[in-house]
């Protein structure tokens, strides 16, 4: 892995008002300059909007992730020495400037003829300028402005000064953000303004969170100490209380006015705050909120769980499978590798000539590679999903037991019943106590499948049949190394390497050259050694991941066969409830006398010999 030793995952959504609502491509992968260059290259205002998490131990916790933390890292393992970091840098620099032309030259989403000026205008470079900031926390470098200048027809020698004076003024309030004491009112209201501004045309993703995180920590303080609010937010310190949340409203409206702006509308601005602070103030107080109720304890403790995305329930099955992992892995190392193969065949094209072979084959061999990880993210996703589905079905039997019991307590303390009723009585409710407590798992195992289902209709929507559903399940075994031979072919592996390995270290002991072949060496006998223990890790690891993926495959079969109960079923259950317990009240009529074993050994000996003297039967 990278000097960086990070996972990171990049999710997206489509912006576009017509494909609002679907999830977008994703990537998990543990090298930042791929993560930073797939963020450059599907980052748009008008089509995706991508969000980033990163974990520091493989997986098992996450935090969010901003593209400036991003960029940071993809830095720090350029600088780490690769061979082609000069190539990679200048690629990265190229598509930085590519995703800074689409906010340049920003065409609304909704426009139904989207235009985009071959020139952008001064207020666009300062805008860009903003953006960059805001979503990188630095200025533009040389490399980036070079390339972004060279895809205008008509040089400009002010969008560049125009950019990074833009990018400088996002800083700046950026940083009266992070510590708004240091600011005065003044240049926190135009703090305030410019984030305003800015965030008046995004979308969704991660820019128009950090615009607006950075407004509520100015909102936050400068509050308190203007001197048309700070009597209101004494008075009203809840940030939900109306009049608070018209002393916000009051200072968003001046910052985009301006404190030196036309008096009039300075004026009807202090006139609505104070309207609204005392229509606020003249509204009768709520009510107190009832006393929360103790919350019921679940059924199953810990379940349902909602996992926290596709892409981090993937990396949790990495961590359980150490196939997967290993799997995992390598796709990725591959798939950096080429990435930079490809970023070198693309500087060494030539523009006004069609793409050479090596290109084309770098090209090829890059996008097979994405689409193989996307497909064993997904497979691993859904296994997560699965796995979990297993783990509350196993946790549900103590659950069960732990009913039973706790009806058997809640009976004892009653007393003691004396009459036949009474004990009737008693026993319906015991079993009353017992059938609410497993209907409450049965409903959290139901929600569980539920989740488990809605998993796989998003990973995999081609599987509605039964034949497509085979498919899944076959691709979740059989492409992971699992397969029904695996064990085989991994045991064949370990004995083939350890015969090879002792060949090789008597050779190398003797010192005999077979003829024509070189002699063996130290580095012969390590090469043989390393490929024993891979092998050996191999089978290690299938004894581990095969049974855990085997079990989620059977979760997964059981959530496809538990299809959602009809509207009558919880008015079923109630009756057949009921039935069970009438059953139950009835006196217990006398069983028939049970015959003594010998009379009944003698009653099936006179019948097989009337059997046998009946005409047309031959005795056995």
């Amino acid at each position: 892995m990278p000097d960086t030793d990070r996972l990171y995952a990049l999710s997206s959504v489509y912006n576009h008002p017509w494909l609002s609502g679907p999830v977008g491509p994703g990537l998990l992968i543990h090298d930042p300059i791929v993560a930073m260059r797939w963020y450059l290259t599907n980052e748009r205002e008008e089509n995706l909007a991508v969000t980033g998490h990163v974990s520091d131990d493989d997986g098992a916790t996450w935090r969010p992730l901003r593209p400036r933390e991003l960029m940071a890292d993809a830095g720090q393992a350029l600088d780490s020495g690769p061979q082609a970091a000069g190539i990679l840098r200048d690629a990265l620099a190229a598509e930085a400037a590519d995703w800074l032309d689409h906010r340049l030259r920003y065409v609304q989403p909704d426009d139904p003829t989207p235009y985009r000026p071959d020139e952008p205008s001064p207020e666009s470079w300062q805008r860009g300028g903003q953006i960059w900031a805001l979503a990188l926390g630095t200025l533009p470098d040389e490399d980036v402005l070079r390339h972004l200048t060279a895809r205008f027809t008509a040089p400009q020698s002010e969008g560049a000064a125009l950019l990074r004076a833009g990018a400088a003024e996002m800083l700046a309030a950026l940083a009266l953000a992070e510590a708004p004491a240091h600011g005065e009112s003044a240049q926190l209201l135009a703090a305030l303004g410019l984030l305003n501004r800015l965030s008046f045309g995004f979308e969704t993703g991660q820019l128009d969170t950090l615009a607006e995180d950075a407004q509520r920590s100015i909102l936050d303080h400068l509050i308190t100490v203007h001197p048309a609010t700070a009597p209101v937010a004494a008075a009203h310190p809840e940030p939900g209380h109306a009049a608070n949340q018209a002393a916000r409203a009051y200072l968003h409206r001046l910052s985009l006015i301006g404190a030196n702006g036309e008096p009039r509308l300075l004026h009807d601005a202090a006139a609505a705050l104070a309207e609204a602070v005392k229509a606020a103030e003249q509204q009768p107080r709520p009510a107190p909120a009832p006393s929360a109720t103790p919350m019921e304890a679940p059924a199953i403790p810990g379940y349902p769980k909602h996992l926290e995305g596709d892409l981090q329930a993937a990396a949790q099955w990495r961590l359980i499978s150490p196939a997967a992992r290993r799997a995992a892995e390598q796709t990725m190392d591959r798939l950096a590798r080429a990435t930079t193969v490809l970023a070198e065949a693309t500087a060494a094209a030539d523009a006004e000539r069609p793409a050479s072979p090596q290109e084309d084959a770098a090209l090829l061999s890059h996008h097979s590679l994405h689409q193989e990880l996307d497909e064993l993210t997904a497979r691993h996703a859904l296994l997560m999903h699965a796995s979990v589905l297993a783990d509350a079905e196993t946790a549900a039997e103590p659950a069960k037991h732990a009913a039973v019991v706790a009806a058997a307590q809640a009976t004892e303390a009653q007393p003691c019943p004396s009459t036949a009723a009474e004990m009737a009585a008693a026993r319906d409710a015991f079993m009353a106590h017992v059938d609410g407590a497993e209907d409450r798992i049965a409903g959290t195992l139901a929600e569980q499948r539920r989740l488990t289902r809605e998993a796989l209709q998003r990973i995999f929507p081609y599987a509605v049949t039964s034949t497509g559903r085979h498919t899944v399940r076959r691709n979740l075994l059989e492409n992971s190394g699992l397969g029904i031979d695996a064990y085989q072919q991994a045991s064949r592996a370990i004995g083939e390497n350890a015969r090879k390995l002792q060949s090789v270290e008597a050779a190398y002991r003797s010192g005999a050259v077979s003829f024509g072949r070189p002699p063996v060496s130290h580095e012969d006998v390590e090469q043989a050694r390393a490929a024993l223990q891979r092998a050996e890790t191999r089978l290690a690891d299938m004894r581990i991941s095969r049974p855990n993926t085997l079990r989620a495959l059977k979760a997964l079969d059981g959530a496809v066969r538990h299809e959602p109960s009809g509207s009558d079923a919880l008015a079923a259950r109630a009756a057949r409830i009921a039935a069970q317990s009438r059953e139950r009240s009835k006196t217990t009529t006398p069983a028939a006398p049970r015959p003594h074993p010998a009379a009944e050994q003698v009653r099936q000996a006179h019948n097989a010999s009337a059997q046998a003297h009946q005409p047309g039967v031959r005795p056995t």
